[in-house]
């Protein structure tokens, strides 16, 4: 499948005109991880989103038991440490032989601000987290 295709069929992205998909697919960043291989780290500073085209990825934090959450192609992750500038709240890593598309920090504002309303499926996807991550806390 041709990139712009799939990107087109992740749902952040789904709402995005052709010529908006096609400046995605040339400007990012394509990168494969090998199995076990750390994507992201926890409490570094964040400096992309990252969008998973293949395999899988865990999302892993410091002191939980098990994964926090599975990652599979057309989820994205990382938006959050753009969008406060803070440090990254998990690690990710991969699962299986992993393929991501880097949006760096710039093209990512970018993207925003051109296109507002994929501010929507970002909203969506932190409050699915922040209520998945409620259920977890301990009383």
């Amino acid at each position: 499948m041709e990139l712009e295709q799939q990107l087109a069929s992740v749902p952040l992205l789904s709402r995005l005109d052709r010529k908006t998909l096609k400046r995605l697919a040339e400007t990012g960043k394509r990168r494969t991880y090998a199995p076990g291989e750390e994507i992201v780290r926890e409490g570094t500073t964040g400096s992309a989103l990252y969008i998973v085209l293949s395999g899988r990825a865990q999302v892993e934090r410091k002191g939980a038991q098990g994964p926090l959450a599975e990652l599979i192609p057309g989820d994205f992750f990382g938006e959050l440490a753009l969008l406060e500038n803070h440090e990254r709240t998990a690690s990710v890593v991969a699962a299986e032989q992993t393929e991501c598309l880097l949006l760096v920090a710039w093209e990512f504002t970018a993207l925003l601000k051109e296109h507002p309303q994929i501010a929507v499926p970002i909203m969506e996807a932190l409050i699915a987290r922040l209520h998945k991550s409620e259920r977890h806390i301990p009383a």
